[in-house]
């Protein structure tokens, strides 16, 4: 339990600095943010498909 709430925090902290350089470019915090989650669900996609490469090698 305490390393999700290390990790939350880290992640907040990052996500929070990223939204600051975001809005100084012109970004919303909107569309930054629906740029972070696609890119998150992209990774997320390729992680899965290797697992599911790996289990059937296996």
């Amino acid at each position: 339990m305490e390393r999700k709430v290390e990790l939350d925090q880290t992640v907040d902290d990052a996500i929070q600095l990223l939204v600051e350089e975001a809005h100084l470019v012109g970004w919303t915090r909107v569309e930054f943010l629906t740029a972070v989650l696609d890119a998150a669900n992209a990774r997320l996609s390729v992680i899965e498909e290797e697992r599911e490469l790996d289990e059937g090698s296996a």
